[in-house]
């Protein structure tokens, strides 16, 4: 719980910043700095002015940031409204344990700090789901990007500009194909409208990411557009992981442990035909 005393001075400091931006003599570097400090107040006050209400239940389907995109039958939870839970997910994910049946998180891990909140993130992942629940998390694929700057593959970086950033109002700086490279990782972070990228993904890492966590049975998520949002499939990756039951494990280990101690072959054959 955030007290009233903290919110009147993170207020105070974000009406400090506002007269100070529209002053003279600041530097560049500074006005930015202000600036982002101005966003983290934004989604400070949404998370502190929420009711932050935990939902209890069993079986949760659950979408994590997901913006103006929302999956029916899904729980939104995300740091801006419209959402059913408005809450900062870099701190936890407000369920209880082993309460949900499936997580989706699309372009959502890009945004957060790697790795504190992204490494946090995922380890709640494996605490809210049941066992046998599972989590699919989608992320712009950095690897296709960096494979088509080494190629020269201008029309498939020219395709991520049309798709992705063409609404954005800085592209008469791209003049060359690191320009997009850039923006893949980075984002326009100097626009109130957009959030930055904070880290780039590949395959590799969500699935290293996701079995550091506990997470078992990883692998690559079949695209699905009543669940993610179609405009995402071009430039995306998407894996799953499940959390395997406990029960499971220990009757590996047992199984293991007596096939170890078949005394001959036929015991062997007995045990396999289980």
């Amino acid at each position: 719980m955030i007290s009233k005393l903290i919110r009147k001075k993170i207020n105070n400091l974000d009406k400090q910043a506002s007269e100070l931006l529209s002053s003279r003599g600041l530097t560049h570097g500074l006005k930015r700095s202000l600036q982002s400090f101005k966003k983290e107040v934004v989604m400070f006050n949404n998370y502190a002015s929420a009711t932050h209400k935990h939902i209890n239940g069993k079986n949760l389907k659950v979408q994590i940031g997901g913006g103006k995109h929302r999956i029916n039958g899904f729980i939104n939870i995300d740091i801006f409204p419209p959402a059913d839970i408005i809450f900062d997910l870099r701190e936890k994910i407000p369920l209880a344990s082993n309460s949900t049946e499936l997580l989706f998180s699309e372009h959502f891990l890009e945004h957060i700090d790697y790795p504190i909140s992204v490494k946090k993130f995922i380890k709640e992942s494996f605490r809210v789901l049941r066992k046998g629940g599972k989590v699919i998390i989608g992320i712009p694929d950095t690897k296709r990007v960096i494979e088509a700057y080494v190629r020269k593959d201008k029309k498939t970086l020219k395709e991520y500009v049309s798709r992705w950033y063409k609404n954005r109002d800085n592209l008469e700086h791209f003049n060359t194909l690191i320009d997009i490279v850039n923006y893949h990782l980075r984002d326009q972070d100097d626009d109130e409208k957009y959030t930055p990228h904070l880290w780039g993904y590949d395959k590799e890492k969500i699935k290293s990411l996701l079995s550091g966590a506990g997470f078992k049975h990883i692998k690559d998520w079949k695209f699905n557009p009543v669940i993610a949002n179609p405009k995402r499939e071009f430039g995306s990756i998407y894996v799953e992981g499940k959390k395997v039951p406990l029960e499971s494990k220990k009757s590996l280990i047992a199984y293991k442990s007596k096939l170890a101690r078949a005394v001959d072959l036929e015991d062997v054959k007995q045990l396999q035909a289980l």
